[in-house]
């Protein structure tokens, strides 16, 4: 455990909000809460390479779910399956653009843009290089994440599925189950990064 003494930052313990000024962690030590214990913060060995390895194995997921069938539905012997994209698109023939946009900017764009630009700050990190702008884009990576909503569209094809299972065979698509996949990995990936890790070695790789 790393005693909390000298002052880099402060941090509320999320348990009971007393302040800590944090310092600065090696590898595999942990800070904790002076008064519950909670975890304040922990510094992970690898925590680039490791997330740099997850966020590729999300978006390798991220393009089979996007680019592969989703359902498929079978109902008096006629079968049909579509892509996530596809059933959004059949939306904008009812007239329901709005939807088509939330669904084309949430569970594409976003998550897109999300693992595009982490890959563009880890990859080259990992290998001791500061690409240009890199604190840029690792900030906008931030303001990306939020926006990709990969949990809601798991729950929603659970429901599909559940819903459709007395009028048709469902019969789940190879993107289904890529889609449990990029669920974990990119939990993961988040979990795994370490953004003090990752602005301390940008400054220190540039210097």
């Amino acid at each position: 455990m790393a005693r909390i003494t000298s002052a880099i930052t402060l941090v509320a313990c999320h348990d009971c909000d007393l302040l800590h000024r944090l310092p600065s962690l090696k590898e595999g030590e942990v800070a904790c809460c002076l008064r519950c214990g909670a975890v304040l913060a922990r510094r992970r060995s690898d925590p680039v390479v490791r997330c740099a390895a997850l966020t590729l194995s999300a978006l390798l997921l991220f393009v089979i779910v996007n680019f592969f069938p989703l359902l498929g539905l079978n109902l008096g012997g006629r079968e049909t399956s579509m892509t996530l994209l596809e059933g959004a698109l059949e939306l904008g023939g009812h007239g329901m653009w709005d939807v088509v946009a939330l669904v084309f900017f949430t569970s594409w764009m976003f998550p897109l843009l999300h693992f595009l630009v982490l890959l563009y700050v880890l990859f080259p990190l990992a290998l001791g290089r500061v690409v240009p702008g890199a604190l840029t884009m690792f900030k906008a990576a931030g303001l990306f994440s939020p926006w990709g909503m990969i949990g809601v569209y798991m729950l929603g094809v659970f429901v599909a599925i559940v819903k459709l299972a007395d009028l048709a065979t469902v019969i789940p698509g190879m993107a289904v189950y890529a889609l449990g996949g990029l669920l974990v990995c990119s939990t993961a990936a988040g979990h795994a990064l370490d953004h003090d890790a990752v602005w301390k070695q940008i400054g220190r790789t540039k210097g």
